[in-house]
């Protein structure tokens, strides 16, 4: 008896950042191989409900049919079919749409079930929980300091903080999908090097900072340098090739004299440079990440900026590029980016921030700027050192200072750093400095008065290696514009994120309170003013085609029973400024059955009652879908997230997203809304 082996099936690889942010993919490939099946049964299911004359209501589950025709018999009441003057009363009065056209009265006097599904299904400021699709043009009239700004921290990786891969391709996913704010870390390009001058065994690479990934780094470099002390330096060099940049003078940290160094410089360029220009590189400094050519990422972002979305786009730059390749850098984009780099002051600002009008299809460059005060010996002093000292960074040379025109760096100092009143100075803290900032009560009310009139950026803590993100609502309520994130991770800060900026083009007018050129007077009324108390009720109703977990069978589109060993449940969690740590909101269902769950006619409502103070601009309702089956306890399938203010009221159809991609899958619930104001 001959016993065959068959090859075990291969475990996917989770989705790449680029593959997760430039594809409309309706399942993780972790889900994938059920992905065609169903896509096949519902492509099925479609034409023979088709073919047998089933009207357009075919492609929704009969689990949430049934709840939109206990609607459509409440709306018609007593009469056999619903007349036109009750479908206007229902759009009206429950689901608070004042301006829809209904068809033709001589066509439509009174509508069908399937009729008027088609009609409110297909009407999507009727239907869907967050409206349309798209909202309406930003007002670009203001300042730039009176708007979020869908910002990213380190665009270049595609992954973790560590040893992920950078790309000129993360920076086109994030751009096509809105963000207006990137991130670039560029440093010297790598010199040629020549066999005679490898490094010995024992030779380790000096690091000028500190930080957790740069510590991480060094270590796992020093383990394989000690695990390959028998073979020659050369093979050393070729068995564990660096993941950082080769060595280069101009940027390790050495014993030399700074005017020793200049002089190994020069020596270096003379020799290895005189066929060659060597360009920047990007990458995140000191850790184990792949590099990208700088050129290869200003072209990117050059193509994709700007294809259906004419924003401004602010580059931020850190540099630890010695001067000559500051000069480089700043050929490259002028090369590159042509006439969309703002290179000069605009003729009709005068001192003044310009209005986001002003400022369409431009490229604005976030660097630090030379001190006028700086004579140009001095600047030529620096060029010639090369560094600002030994474990600094290096002098921003004048040619790249002069591009920060309306965005330069400035170091924050403390609470007198926030008196500065340069239109175009920018502040970056981290969100750790940010939050002691915050816990004193004086230091808040001048924070709120600076951040009207001015930008800040704030980014993630450097121990967020896994590219994790903070709360972005705690910053955007204390006027900060560009709260950076990690694009590269699914979790609460992104799903907020993308909430905040969903239907924009990445800019997003702040709420009157934040707006600049307010008096103190009108600052102190609108302190005093008293917010809106709000009542939200949340009724989840029915689900239907929820994501299953990869180890979970689909009961297909034609499917009645479906997976019992599936449980979803639905949390509905409201974000908004607590009063208390202590509140807690939020709410969750019973655990149902299926993919195409189904909670009655009459659930228990999720209530949010009492809530105080809220901001509708600045809150959030978000969507939880979990399997309370799970070993794990809760993992989530599917999820989605609106802002308060969009959010619609009556019975409503939520999209879901999917856990890891963001992207639409199939998955909604159709929920009821009811949110009351109280004064």
């Amino acid at each position: 008896m001959v016993c065959l082996k068959f090859p075990k099936e291969k475990k996917k690889a989770k989705p790449s950042f680029i593959r997760r942010m430039t594809t409309f993919a309706r399942g993780s490939p972790h889900y994938g191989r059920h992905a065609m099946r169903e896509v096949i049964n519902a492509a099925l299911a479609c034409n023979v409900l088709t073919l047998v004359g089933v009207g357009t209501t075919a492609c929704f589950h009969e689990c949430l049919k049934k709840h939109v025709r206990h609607v459509y018999d409440s709306a018609r009441k007593s009469d056999r079919l619903l007349s036109r003057e009750r479908l206007d009363e229902f759009l009206r009065a429950t689901q608070g749409v004042d301006h829809i056209k209904l068809p033709d009265p001589q066509q439509y006097e009174a509508y069908t079930f399937d009729q008027f599904f088609q009609l409110w299904s297909n009407n999507e400021s009727a239907w869907r929980a967050a409206g349309e699709r798209h909202q309406k043009p930003v007002d670009a009239t203001y300042p730039i300091s009176n708007y979020f700004i869908a910002s990213s921290h380190n665009t270049y990786l595609e992954g973790n903080q560590l040893s992920s891969k950078s790309s000129a391709e993360a920076y086109r996913a994030v751009l096509r999908n809105g963000c207006r704010c990137i991130e670039i870390d560029v440093w010297n390009g790598p010199l040629p090097r020549s066999t005679s001058k490898s490094p010995t065994p024992g030779h380790r690479r000096h690091f000028s900072s500190g930080s957790l990934p740069r510590l991480a780094s060094e270590k796992l470099m020093s383990i394989r340098v000690s695990r390959q002390q028998s073979r020659s330096p050369s093979a050393i060099q070729t068995a564990f090739p660096s993941p950082l940049p080769s060595p280069d003078p101009r940027e390790s940290a050495t014993t030399l004299d700074p005017k020793d160094l200049a002089e190994c410089r020069a020596k270096s360029r003379s020799s290895s440079l005189s066929n060659h220009t060597v360009e920047p590189v990007v990458h995140h400094h000191g850790t184990m990440t792949t590099t990208v050519g700088f050129r290869e990422v200003c072209r990117a972002i050059r193509e994709s900026a700007f294809e259906r979305n004419p924003l401004p786009v602010i580059v931020s730059l850190e540099v630890g590029a010695d001067q000559e390749q500051q000069e480089i850098m700043v050929k490259i984009m002028k090369e590159e980016w042509r006439d969309v780099l703002l290179e000069k002051a605009l003729d009709t600002c005068d001192n003044r921030q310009p209005r986001l009008e002003e400022l369409y299809n431009k490229i604005l460059i976030k660097v630090k700027r030379v001190k006028e005060s700086q004579t140009d010996e001095e600047v030529e002093r620096g060029r010639s050192i090369g560094i600002a000292a030994i474990r600094g960074k290096p002098r921003i040379c004048r040619e790249l200072s002069k591009l920060a025109i309306y965005t330069h760096s400035e170091h924050y100092g403390g609470e007198d750093s926030l008196d500065s009143d340069s239109p175009s100075h920018i502040f970056s803290l981290s969100e750790d400095g940010f939050l002691s900032l915050t816990e004193d009560t004086d230091k808040l009310d001048k924070l709120l008065a600076h951040n009207r009139d001015y930008l800040m950026r704030i980014y993630p803590n450097p121990y967020r290696i896994d590219s994790s993100n903070p709360d972005p609502t705690f910053h955007w309520r204390r006027g900060v514009q560009m709260v950076a994130m990690n694009w590269q991770k699914t979790d609460e800060g992104m799903m907020l994120n993308d909430a905040m900026f969903a239907g924009t083009n990445g800019w997003v007018l702040k709420p009157p309170s934040l707006l600049s050129n307010k008096t103190t007077t009108e600052m102190s009324d609108m302190a005093s003013d008293p917010k809106p108390t709000l009542d939200l009720r949340i009724t989840v109703l029915a689900g239907q085609f929820l994501p299953l977990p990869g180890d979970r069978k689909s009961s297909g589109c034609l499917g009645i029973t479906g997976d019992r060993k599936f449980h979803p449940k639905i949390k509905v969690e409201l974000h908004v400024e607590k009063a208390h740590r202590s509140l807690d909101y939020a709410r969750e269902t019973e655990p149902a059955w299926t993919e195409h769950p189904d909670w009655g006619l009459h659930p228990k409502s999720l209530e949010f009652l009492d809530v105080k103070n809220v901001v509708e601009e600045l809150s959030f309702v978000r969507f939880k879908v979990e399997d309370d089956s799970s070993n794990f306890g809760g993992e989530l399938v599917a999820w989605a997230c609106i802002r308060l203010d969009r959010l619609q009221r009556g019975f409503r159809c939520v999209d879901l997203l999917h856990p890891i991609t963001r992207r639409p899958c199939e998955g909604k619930l159709f929920v009821k809304v009811e949110k009351v104001w109280r004064d």
